[in-house]
């Protein structure tokens, strides 16, 4: 098992350039900081330094070592950081993260007093953050039952029809498909989460949109609904601002109440005092916005 602490020495007399300068910095003697670097060399069977004039450069292996001695010393900290101060490091869909998260993690940061990290950026990479150790909860429109980990469903979210003010929908309180014929709608293409709510919700009749992909994100394609340049299909909480302002009329479907299920992933086994385990209490079970 390598020693941390001759790791770290390792590490110092490399950017210290130097036993002597490395031992000041540890507080050390140099004679200890050889026999450190004497012991991990040992135990890799392999030279790490090459010592001449006072300085020390990496010989081969000890170049090759280097990345991995940082990430070592780098996970203790972590590992250290995680039991004396607890924090919660959430990474969430772009959307979840958002217009979803942060009222519940303000009140669980008033409620516990814990830090909390978030991460926000696409749905697959979200997955592979918590799959990967580097997120204790992922948010996200989707799960795909990952071995290893749980999920549960905690907001049934709406999606909506938005248009401008002054459109022809504008004026009525829900729509049909038939009221969308004709109309452009942005965004919601295959492979989207909204398009695949709308094929699963939907089905065949999902193919009768009028479809314009590529705008890459919600706000985009509410930026683009305001200029005119058609509709669009979103989560309910996304467009509350701009409901709220009449900057834009949100309407439900009729005859069939499309939604989202957020998902929240983590590890199956966490103490009740745990960061993790608070925060899932803390957000409760599925409930549907309204």
């Amino acid at each position: 098992m390598l020693n941390l602490l001759h790791v770290r020495t390792f590490l110092a007399v490399i950017d210290a350039n130097g036993v002597r300068p490395a031992a000041k910095s540890l507080d050390l003697s140099p004679s200890t900081v050889v026999e450190h670097m004497r012991q991990l060399e040992e135990h890799l069977a392999a030279p790490l330094l090459h010592r001449r004039s006072g300085a020390a450069l990496p010989t081969a292996q000890g170049s090759l070592f280097l990345p991995y001695a940082r990430a070592l010393v780098s996970t203790a900290t972590l590992a250290r950081e995680l039991v004396h101060r607890p924090r919660l490091r959430i990474a969430a869909a772009s959307n979840v993260g958002i217009y979803l998260l942060p009222a519940p993690i303000a009140d669980f940061r008033r409620k516990f007093g814990i830090d909390v990290e978030v991460w926000i950026g696409p749905n697959p990479q979200v997955a592979m953050r918590v799959e990967l150790g580097q997120a204790d909860v992922a948010a996200m429109e989707w799960w795909d039952n990952r071995p290893g980990l749980i999920g549960k469903t905690w907001l049934r979210e709406p999606l909506v029809v938005i248009v401008p003010p002054g459109h022809r929908l504008a004026r009525l309180e829900t729509v049909t498909l038939d009221d969308l014929s004709g109309e452009v709608l942005l965004g919601g293409e295959p492979g989207s989460g909204t398009g695949r709510v709308l094929r699963e919700q939907l089905g065949p009749a999902a193919d009768r949109l009028t479809i314009v992909p590529g705008f890459g994100s919600t706000e985009a394609v509410k930026r683009a609904v305001r200029a005119g340049l058609g509709i669009s299909i979103v989560l309910k909480a996304a467009v509350a601002d701009e409901v709220a302002s009449e900057r834009l009329s949100a309407l439900p479907f009729k005859g069939a109440t499309l939604s989202k299920d957020i998902k929240l992933i983590s590890a199956p086994h966490h103490g009740e005092a745990s960061p993790v385990a608070r925060f899932l209490a803390s957000c409760g079970t599925a409930t549907e916005q309204t």
